[in-house]
């Protein structure tokens, strides 16, 4: 009898660990294995690369990303490489984070919820790429699960985590878990809530003064790099359901997909059936903390930055996955129909995101190596892929995103009077004209170079 106890006790842990072990599987077949690096990877990657010097940091970014790919950039530069580690980092990081979740309550519930958000396009896409969002969502879900089970050394780190993945982020995160922990008179939570943010934040602070010119100078940098302000882009986020990756001025962003919109709004109403059906359980007070949690994150990304990009929601899918899979498992055979549904929905959306993406970026390493012949000494990429093709030929980048400066900016004239070689990138862009008299090259697919 006690061994068929245990055996059914540890069931959802099992569940939880094939749901891991799945989401690794996708990653090595979707075709973001092999898939070249993208601008916000390589200037992160860069920064503790042994083959490439630090791409432009900007005000908005912060050393989590950095600091989870530096064991393996700082002794390879194999992008495939890079990439199997991040799948296996971030499959164990979703296994973790919910398996907190099991200690609130060990039942299917949390490896269906785990399920739900593995499934999701944006965690299949961004799972092996060097980005913050996934690893706030997974923050955000092991540091609501520590506090309902109490334990503020879990609590603490995850904070950590969180904060310096995106600081701001982890801002949003304390406030209802801050405020859940004064209720219930857990100060030694409270206080590892803001050990956490202190840690993170602290980092920033003194890089913002170090590199940025001081706090005031960074946060006003960040919020003209992010255009924030009171505002509405839910329209923006709704075209954006199935791509692109970005959904701001200068961008195409399509109309709204009404499959993935149904789909978008069945969430809300799922989580809230899910919330209606724990009503009178000790789950409901766990369920309404994670519901609470996901609203106050969503809503800067609402209502305070003036674009949309899809992985700014993933930590408001991981967290809503509680509730939604909640409300599945008290209709199970609508369960398993709605839970089919979302897995073909999503993967197909996975395939095409990671099928586009790969092939634009199969086509800029064809052009950094049509490039690297060229090179035979101290070398700055300046314009479009400038980042990327800085880090694939080990060279100093200046990348732009939509036009050039008509004067060379100071920073690429300075390696130019240092004797480094300039080579100007472009892609349907026209390229500035102090650089007519260059020699230009014609490079795979529409890529094109002036060499200086």
């Amino acid at each position: 009898m006690v061994i068929v106890r245990r055996e059914l006790t540890t069931t959802p842990t099992v569940l939880l660990a094939g749901v891991a072990l799945l989401y690794f599987t996708a990653q090595l077949l979707i075709p973001t294995l092999g898939m070249g690096i993208g601008w916000d990877e390589a200037v992160y990657a860069s920064q503790y690369a042994a083959h490439a010097p630090p791409a432009v940091y900007s005000a908005p970014r912060a050393q989590g990303v950095p600091l989870l790919v530096a064991p393996i950039v700082a002794i390879t530069d194999e992008v495939v490489v890079l990439r199997l580690w991040l799948a296996v980092v971030s499959s164990a990081a979703l296994f973790g984070a919910f398996a907190v979740w099991l200690r609130v309550r060990n039942h299917g519930v949390v490896p269906l919820a785990a399920l739900l958000l593995a499934g999701c396009w944006l965690s299949v896409f961004y799972g092996n790429q060097a980005m913050p969002n996934l690893y706030v969502a997974l923050g955000a879900v092991a540091a609501t699960g520590f506090l309902l089970i109490g334990n503020p050394l879990g609590l603490g780190a995850s904070m950590v985590l969180v904060s310096l993945m995106r600081p701001t982020d982890a801002l949003a995160l304390a406030v209802p878990l801050a405020a859940h922990a004064l209720w219930r008179r857990g100060l030694r939570e409270a206080a590892a809530l803001a050990a956490g943010l202190a840690i993170g934040w602290g980092q920033w602070t003194v890089e913002a003064v170090t590199r940025f010119g001081g706090v005031a100078e960074r946060l006003g940098a960040a919020g003209e790099h992010n255009d924030t302000g009171l505002t509405s882009t839910l329209g923006e986020h709704a075209r954006a359901l199935d791509g692109p990756a970005l959904c701001r001025f200068g961008v195409e962003c399509g109309g709204v997909p009404p499959a993935l919109l149904i789909w978008w709004i069945a969430i809300p109403l799922a989580a809230g059936a899910g919330l209606w059906a724990a009503r009178r359980t000790p789950w409901f007070r766990p369920l309404a903390l994670a519901t609470a949690t996901a609203v106050a994150m969503a809503l800067p990304y609402f209502f305070y930055v003036d674009y949309a990009a899809p992985r700014f929601l993933l930590p408001v899918y991981a967290l809503l996955a509680l509730p939604v899979a909640t409300a599945a498992l008290r209709a199970p055979k609508i369960a398993v129909i709605g839970v089919a549904a979302h897995l073909i929905l999503q993967g197909a959306v996975a395939v095409a995101m990671s099928s586009g993406a790969r092939a634009d970026r199969d086509v800029m390493n064809a052009a950094a190596e049509e490039l690297r012949p060229r090179i035979d000494g101290p070398c700055l990429i300046y314009g479009q892929g400038g980042a990327q093709l800085g880090y694939l030929l080990g060279c100093e980048s200046q990348a732009i995103a939509q036009r050039f400066d008509d004067t060379m900016p100071a920073r690429v004239q300075g390696f130019r009077d240092r004797g480094y070689d300039v080579i100007v990138t472009h892609r349907g862009v026209q390229p500035p004209a102090y650089t007519d008299g260059w020699d230009r090259l014609d490079l795979p697919g529409p890529w094109r170079a002036r060499l200086g």
